[in-house]
Parts: structure tokens; C-alpha cells; sequence
């Protein structure tokens, strides 16, 4: 890699590091470049080589976060390795945990911290539906027609979300390999399946 090009990488995962710390201490609307700046360790100049203010860079990391896991349906032949459902639960279960395990302070800063945007959860909700609808229309596998589809969905996708972070909130979650086995028992037994007669 190059000097320069490790340089910028360090610079803004300072600045991101910064950013996740003021947003937790003072609340994103509160908060100034020169706070990010001071936390980073960094001159205002050098923010701004990167990012035209503090929204900016908000959206940027947003949209990394976006591109990311659009992606993880795309790499390593999510597509044409997965052979069932349980294929593509497995291999996109394994995926996700892991990638947001690593983006852990910033997904919880943005949902339950004062991020200041509340879109950022039903931006990311609606990419995992769009996507695994994909995959699953490729895979020929459809939905009952039991109850109305936007339901099973909103179930699927909201129970997953709402799980995934409960667990990141954790003091000490699981590793990702061992959530995602945890989902993987969530997708394939019912709720009152779980429960049993002493």
C-alpha cells in the first residue's frame, strides 16, 4: 500500500473514532468540527483535506456502511454458492455478524446513541430486505401467501435487526461466528418453539 494512501487511512479512522466519541458525549447536533478535531488530535485543515463539514462526514461513513452490506450479498459467491435458504441464511448470517461486529461503536452510536439520524436504521432495513428478496427470487424461493407479505418481511428482517442489536449493546457479546449460529436458530424455529413444559 502507499505511504500516502496508509496516511489518509489512518486520518480518518481517527477522525471516525473522534466522531463516534463526541456523538456519544454531547449528542451529534451539539457537537463541532473543532470538538472532532480536538478529539482526533488532529488541525481543522487537515479535516477539511477530507470532508466539508461535520454532516459530511456523517453521510460518508453512513454510506460506507450502506455499500458494505449491500456488498456482503455480492462477494465470495453469495449468490451462486447458496443452493437453499439455509444456504444463503448461513452465509449471509456468518457475513453480517462479522461486519458489524467491527463497525460495533458507530451502529450504536447511530441507533442508539444521538446520531441524529433516525433513517439510518430503516436505511439499513430496507437494503436487507431489498436484498435477500433478491437472492431469494434467484434461489426460486417465495413466501406463503398465509399472511401478507409485508408482514413476514417486517418480521424477518425487524426481529433480525432488533436481535443484532441487542447483541452489539452487550458488555460482552458473543463472537460473531456464535451469534450467527444463534440466528440461524432464530430463522428456523418459531418464537413459542423455544418454549417448553418444566
Amino acid at each position: 500500500m502507499h505511504q500516502n494512501d496508509l496516511r489518509v487511512r489512518k486520518t480518518r479512522a481517527k477522525i471516525k473514532r473522534a466522531l463516534i466519541e463526541t456523538i456519544n458525549e454531547k449528542g451529534f447536533g451539539n457537537l463541532t468540527v473543532s470538538d472532532i478535531t480536538e478529539k482526533a488530535g488532529i488541525n481543522r485543515g487537515t479535516f477539511y483535506i477530507h470532508y466539508k463539514g461535520k454532516q459530511d462526514l456523517l453521510e460518508q461513513l453512513e454510506e460506507a456502511i450502506y455499500s458494505d452490506i449491500v456488498q456482503l450479498f455480492h462477494d465470495n459467491g453469495t449468490i451462486s454458492s447458496a443452493t437453499s435458504y439455509e444456504d444463503l441464511n448461513r452465509q449471509f448470517f456468518q457475513k453480517f455478524s462479522a461486519y458489524i461486529y467491527g463497525e460495533r461503536d458507530f451502529i450504536l452510536a447511530m441507533v442508539l446513541g444521538n446520531g441524529d439520524d433516525p433513517m439510518f436504521y430503516h436505511k439499513i432495513k430496507q437494503i436487507l430486505t431489498r436484498e435477500l428478496l433478491k437472492r431469494m427470487e434467484y434461489l426460486g424461493i417465495k413466501m406463503s401467501d398465509e399472511i401478507p407479505h409485508e408482514y413476514i418481511e417486517e418480521y424477518a428482517i425487524g426481529s433480525m435487526l432488533n436481535l443484532s442489536i441487542y447483541w452489539l449493546e452487550k458488555d460482552n457479546p458473543e463472537p460473531p461466528n456464535e451469534f450467527a449460529k444463534i440466528m440461524m436458530r432464530t430463522r428456523t424455529k418459531a418464537p413459542l418453539a423455544f418454549a417448553s413444559k418444566e
